[in-house]
């Protein structure tokens, strides 16, 4: 399972590795004693690595080469290059660094037109979302996507107010009727020493780097911190939650990572066993089952969401809970009578 994942993800680790790479050479000391040809070679090739060879591994990953995607993935590169490279060594590149500067801020003024008619839809899309019955996490997005342009940034945004509510504003609500997928695994033990790893982490890490690289350091920091409330918000959406079957639908969510609402006509079978590579998994951190207690065959390819606003498509979608004969029983049950 692990070796698969690694897999999966190769373009990612491999573009991390490159991008960690130039964001250590320049902190070591041989760099001082490099001649200006040098340095100058050394800096070109960072730029190249962060501006070009970079984005194009994550387009690979991401798999969606388009125009947009890949001057926005170039000017986020050029923009870490100059985080990483020491002023002085940048000073000859600074209007490649203005230039990604000015991509960015166009880009940036786009999106905030779409924020702005997302604030003035607001009012009307909480009144909506109050008198909904389906669950908050299946029913904002759903809302915002009727009354908005529905495209990354609304997804993403969905999601930050989302785990803002999580983590701040749920706390009063009480576990709805429906099937856990969580109680029977080691969730719980795995979140808490993520948690503590993460806080450990970011605290060795901005005492490491804040002489030497202050924006890094600080940078680290906050996101470290958000992961943290994430974590949080996470491990109450997963709560609050639980696998249900309503109205003809049957609603899969693992917290805040992935979501999907799959209209029970839509599934043609359900396996006990399947092998099959392109199987995803619903399955939450620390449930340690190599297979799935059911696998749903679909008849159509199921749209599902995904932590950070993507979405990805499956025919077969492996189903965990703590009490997966009942939750079969009633998914075949409600089939049957259709």
């Amino acid at each position: 399972m692990v070796f698969q994942r690694v897999i999966d993800y190769k373009w990612l680790l491999i573009a991390c590795v490159i991008l960690l790479s130039n964001m250590v050479v320049y902190q070591l000391s041989f760099v001082s004693a490099l001649s200006d040809e040098q340095v100058q070679g050394m800096v070109i090739g960072s730029l190249i690595d962060c501006a070009i060879v970079a984005p194009a591994l994550l387009l690979l990953q991401k798999r969606k080469w388009t125009v947009k995607n890949f001057v926005v993935f170039v000017a986020a590169g050029i923009l870490f290059a100059r985080l990483v490279i020491p002023n002085g060594l940048m000073e000859p590149f600074r209007y490649i660094t203005f230039s990604a500067i000015a991509v960015e801020a166009g880009l940036v003024f786009v999106e905030l037109i779409i924020l702005f008619v997302f604030i003035k839809y607001l009012p009307s899309i909480m009144r909506t979302v109050k008198l909904e019955q389906e669950q908050l996490i299946f029913a904002f997005p759903r809302i915002v996507a009727e009354k908005v342009k529905d495209n990354v940034l609304m997804r993403v945004l969905c999601q930050e107010i989302l785990v803002f509510y999580y983590a701040f504003c749920s706390w009063k609500k009480k576990q709805p009727g429906g099937y856990t997928v969580h109680k029977n695994t080691m969730y719980v033990g795995v979140l808490v020493m993520i948690f503590h790893a993460a806080l450990f982490e970011a605290v060795a890490f901005h005492w490491f780097f804040h002489d030497r690289m202050p924006i890094l350091a600080w940078g680290h920091t906050v996101l470290s911190l958000y992961g943290l409330l994430f974590l949080l918000a996470d491990s109450r959406a997963l709560v609050l939650n639980p696998v249900r079957i309503e109205n003809g639908n049957l609603y899969l969510s693992n917290g805040l990572l992935k979501q999907t609402k799959i209209e029970l006509k839509n599934i043609s079978q359900l396996h006990t066993s399947l092998q099959d590579e392109k199987i995803y998994h619903f399955k939450v951190l620390g449930n340690t089952e190599e297979q799935p207690d059911f696998i749903l065959e679909l008849k159509e390819l199921q749209t599902i969401q995904i932590v950070g606003g993507f979405e990805k498509k499956a025919k077969y979608i492996g189903v965990y809970a703590d009490t997966p004969a009942q939750l079969r029983s009633e998914i075949e049950l409600v089939i049957i009578e259709k």
